[in-house]
């Protein structure tokens, strides 16, 4: 039986870039979407033997601001993508959207396509919010979108938030969360704003314009957000998504554990055979690699070793309400002494049962540090220490 795959495709282009976004993405003219798609439409061909005849189990469009794409171009790359891939046993296909560019004939458009869940950049309901994140989309413009998507009940659909944005309070935060949830996405994910290099935020926290909030805040917020959100029913499955009975994002669900993907555009991550590669990642670039032939050579490549593969089944593992499972790790030849585990469930961050370790309560909050832990101190041979 062959083991499913997944597919990825970036789609690069947005309306304005904003302060806090340092992904491989562009506010290009419009006549840039075709020579994108021309190559796009190459790569997807050219990495189809790789699927070996695979399954697929997920489809996702990201960006960038996929729902900015053309129709012609969109239904281009289905199309290619249907007549190399096997979907015979396709469970999810997602787009991502700005509220701003999601109208109504857009999801005629998606559900003929065959997309089956939304996910919409929200990251805030207060304007104030909305400005200092650099986002185009107005409160009322967000809430007109969801009540779109709500009304038409075609597609499953998530909002996200942002948390810990400069000048945001508890309260502040708590509100956008509360309309959100009013408004009935099966899914939300909030996240805690964190400045990468390269973006408008560097450049301004550089220069001592912007101030980012203690850590204590950030604590406040999610604590308070994660029991806002049990309160009305959504169950917390990986640290910072939630979603209502049966209605995860299967898609990253399949990242989060290891499934194979492959993904297509410029600066995309696709992960098999045990390795993960990154395509070029300029725009330029990664249309010049398309022209001269998909050279393997221009990709960067990382060969992932026992110790890679071990470092993520614990990490990734514990953010999942599922956490790590011990004879997943047993099989991979690395064990957790029981002096390790004691300690974390003696202080009520860590529990065990049914053969796998779960954070509980505030060991969320301290994922990475009892993450680190365990992967400092387990050993990497099979010793029979869990009960």
């Amino acid at each position: 039986m062959s083991f499913p795959i997944q597919l990825y495709v970036h789609v690069p282009f947005c309306e304005k870039k904003c302060h806090y976004c340092d992904f491989a993405s562009w506010e290009l003219p419009a006549v840039q979407q075709r020579r994108w798609t021309e190559i796009i439409l190459k790569e997807i061909a050219v990495r189809a033997p790789l699927a070996q005849g695979r399954p697929v189990d997920t489809v996702f469009f990201g960006g960038g601001t996929p729902s900015l794409l053309a129709t012609e171009f969109l239904e281009r790359i289905l199309a290619e993508i249907r007549s190399l891939y096997d979907l015979s046993r396709l469970r999810e296909m997602s787009i991502e959207c700005n509220p701003s560019s999601l109208k109504k004939e857009k999801l005629d458009l998606y559900h003929r396509l065959g997309f089956t869940r939304m996910s919409i950049g929200i990251q805030s309901f207060h304007a104030d919010e909305l400005i200092r994140l650099g986002r185009v989309h107005t409160p009322q413009a967000a809430r007109l979108a969801l009540e779109t998507l709500a009304a038409d009940g075609r597609f499953q659909f998530s909002g996200d938030l942002i948390f810990g944005v400069p000048g945001q309070t508890e309260k502040s935060f708590l509100a956008s969360l509360e309309i959100l949830i009013a408004l009935g996405p099966d899914h939300v994910s909030f996240y805690g704003l964190t400045i990468e290099d390269g973006t408008e935020f560097a450049r301004q926290q550089a220069s001592g314009v912007l101030i980012m909030p203690e850590d204590g805040i950030y604590n406040v917020m999610y604590t308070a957000g994660v029991a806002m959100l049990r309160r009305h029913g959504y169950h917390r499955y990986e640290v910072s998504n939630f979603c209502k009975p049966g209605k995860p994002s299967l898609h990253n669900q399949g990242y989060w554990n290891g499934v194979e993907y492959l993904a297509f555009g410029p600066g995309a991550h696709s992960l098999y055979a045990g390795k993960r590669t990154v395509s070029p990642r300029s725009f330029e670039g990664y249309l010049d690699w398309g022209v001269g032939g998909f050279a393997p050579a221009a990709c960067t490549e990382e060969i992932l070793s026992a110790d890679n593969l071990v470092s993520e089944a614990v990490l990734l593992g514990l953010r999942q309400s599922d956490g790590v499972h011990l004879g997943r790790l047993r099989e991979m030849g690395f064990t957790l002494p029981e002096d390790v585990l004691g300690k974390w469930e003696k202080v009520g961050m860590l529990s065990r049962d049914g053969g796998a370790i779960r954070l509980i309560d505030e060991g969320w909050l301290f994922l990475d540090e009892i993450g680190s832990d365990l992967l400092a101190r387990g050993k990497a041979a099979p010793v029979e220490v869990f009960r």
